[in-house]
């Protein structure tokens, strides 16, 4: 009887413990086995072009997740689902190692899995417990790789970047912009995640939804609608064929509206619409083009002779040359010192007064003017041009560029050691001037204007459940210091280079239709020389302004601005794919300006 006693009271004594002292404890771990509460990933906003037209929306895709604290027997499952998946055990094991720290969340295996392999994941239920999978959204790009670089695509955060964003209710394993308007507007794309809880079973299978908690709706991210111009977008991205290297940007230089902007050569921003794969990801990094680079804004070029117009202002503000007594002979070369500045033209282009050097664009004259004018004060123009400095176009990565000064010179050369003579190659926009086609656009558009400056911008407005919430406003400043007569001067001759008998653009010339520009030709050290062209329309009101450069092309007059001789043939520029960019003549064809140009005349009319 005492046996029996004591037997008893043993297990009244653990009855108590378990139901009186640590009932509350139990009730929780009982809830947790019953309970499971899965996050909701919010959807992205979409972007959209200026018209409404859909570039950029999500998809529904299922995602294999595993939870980590509902595993029993973590090795076995692995192995199981290393099969199932099609996935190497050591890398699923690493993924369940980097989220350590947070056990409750669902670990992301494999994205965008097919029905086959959801089949088997139900097939193998009970063998699987804590194994799940959810419809999450997927980007998606119904133009492939348009605008790739502008858009920019989503990837998953690195272990440091997540420690942030789990602070401000980020999920671990979701995807968040990478590059371009993705990066840019993340926090307006993103949205707020959700929450729903579950009932489940000893094994993991899903019972029902509880209605205690009650479900925390995910809501999405607002949507982005952009100053782009898909019409206009296509025909760039039809005119600059991937087999060049280069950028074309173009904007309203009424307002600083980006309406097409491309850089080459591009990628398929729909790889990027889910995790890249490793290898794909090292294809594309280890790419000697470098098809993951902004050109228009993350490369920077010698603009050559399109920065002859900073040179020709400095000098008529400074009262270096007038437009009335501005004449300067050319012969074909300058002497300074002992070193001799050749014209492109060997011959010489003789007496020219400024706008007609500009219109020819001669080098003999802009080293005359350039010496002139001095360093200090050349730089002093450039800068009120906005060059040398970020525009702070609304987006990441964007490089300033240089406009060298006496300082840069010192430091590099020594205090007072550098020789005057580097003036001569600045005057004509060669030397260590560098500016990206981005600052070549803005530049342009000033020209446009009527000599102001603007920010360029590529957001137009925010949306959401169809109420706009923001939009850019407004920003120009006008360059101080340009007459309204100087201003003029220059435009003429922009005007005259396009349509002059002896303008270095006149294949560029639209009949009936009043385009300004301006070829240039940058040195390459490194090869073939780069090919400059810069353009506004129409002439008496511009509503657009053009910068295009186009890398290792040679002349700025033969290729930036070549004229297309099979323009009829195909409305959206199918001569491009005939051609395939095979030779120089070929380039000289399909120039990416013109087609621009040409096809779109409507819009800029």
């Amino acid at each position: 009887m005492g046996i029996l006693f004591l037997l008893f009271g043993i297990l009244f004594f653990r009855l108590f413990s378990l139901q009186i002292l640590h009932g509350a404890h139990y009730i929780r771990l009982s809830e947790k086995n019953r309970v499971r509460v899965e996050p909701v990933e919010a959807p992205r906003g979409i972007i959209m072009d200026r018209n409404g037209t859909v570039l950029v929306d999500n998809r529904p895709s299922y995602t294999i997740s595993i939870i980590p604290h509902q595993i029993e027997h973590m090795d076995r499952t692995i192995t199981m689902l290393s099969e199932i998946i099609g996935m190497d055990p050591g890398t699923i094991r690493k993924k369940i190692e980097a989220q350590k720290s947070w056990p409750y969340q669902p670990v992301k295996l494999k994205r965008d899995v097919g029905f086959s392999v959801l089949s088997k994941i139900e097939e193998h239920r009970y063998e699987l417990p804590g194994v799940i999978y959810q419809i999450v959204g997927r980007r998606r790009y119904p133009f492939d790789d348009l605008a790739a670089h502008l858009l920019g695509y989503v990837g998953e955060p690195s272990r440091k970047k997540f420690t942030h964003l789990a602070s401000i209710g980020y999920l671990y394993g979701e995807l968040i912009g990478k590059q371009g308007m993705e990066r840019q507007y993340e926090a307006i794309l993103h949205g707020r995640s959700g929450m729903r809880t579950l009932e489940v079973n000893a094994m993991g299978q899903e019972i029902g939804p509880l209605s205690d908690p009650p479900e925390k709706k995910a809501e999405p991210g607002a949507d982005l609608r952009l100053t782009l111009d898909l019409s206009v977008q296509l025909a760039a991205e039809q005119a600059f064929p991937d087999s060049m290297s280069g950028s074309l940007v173009a904007l309203d230089p009424r307002n600083g509206e980006v309406l097409a902007m491309v850089s080459r050569p591009s990628f398929d921003l729909n790889l990027f619409g889910g995790v890249l794969p490793p290898d794909q990801w090292k294809t594309l990094n280890d790419d000697p083009r470098h098809p993951l680079l902004n050109r228009s804004v993350q490369s920077a070029y010698p603009p050559g002779s399109t920065l002859k117009m900073v040179t020709a202002l400095a000098g008529l503000a400074t009262g270096k040359v007038r437009e009335e007594k501005g004449f300067l002979p050319c012969t074909g070369s300058y002497r300074f010192g002992n070193r001799v500045f050749k014209c492109w033209k060997e011959e010489g282009h003789g007496t020219l007064d400024l706008m007609g050097a500009i219109t020819q664009s001669c080098d003999v004259y802009f080293y005359q003017l350039g010496e002139k004018i001095g360093l200090i004060t050349w730089g002093l123009w450039a800068e009120k041009f906005g060059l040398g400095r970020r525009t702070d176009i609304d987006l990441p990565g964007e490089v300033p560029g240089l406009v060298p000064s006496p300082s840069y010179y010192d430091q590099r050369y020594g205090k007072g050691k550098w020789s005057r003579g580097l003036m001569l190659n600045l005057a004509i926009g060669q030397g260590e001037v560098l500016m990206t086609p981005i600052q070549m656009a803005c530049y342009t558009a000033a020209f446009a204007n009527g000599g102001s400056i603007l920010r360029p911008h590529i957001l137009k407005e925010v949306v959401e459940d169809g109420r706009r919430l923001f939009h850019p406003t407004r920003q120009l400043h006008q360059i101080a210091g340009i007459s309204p007569g100087d201003m003029e001067l220059i435009r003429k001759s922009l005007f005259a280079v396009v349509n002059a008998p002896h303008g270095t653009g006149a294949r560029a010339r639209v009949p009936g239709f009043g385009v300004a520009g301006k070829t240039g030709t940058a040195q390459n050290p490194h090869g073939e020389d780069h090919s400059w062209f810069i353009a506004f329309a129409p002439f008496d009101h511009p509503t657009i302004a053009i910068a295009a450069v186009v890398e290792n092309a040679g002349h700025g007059s033969s290729v930036g601005s070549a004229r297309s001789e099979s323009i009829e043939s195909a409305p959206w520029g199918n001569g491009n794919k005939k051609c395939k960019m095979k030779s120089a003549k070929c380039k000289m064809k399909n120039a990416p300006l013109t087609f621009f140009i040409l096809h779109f005349s409507f819009y800029i009319s």
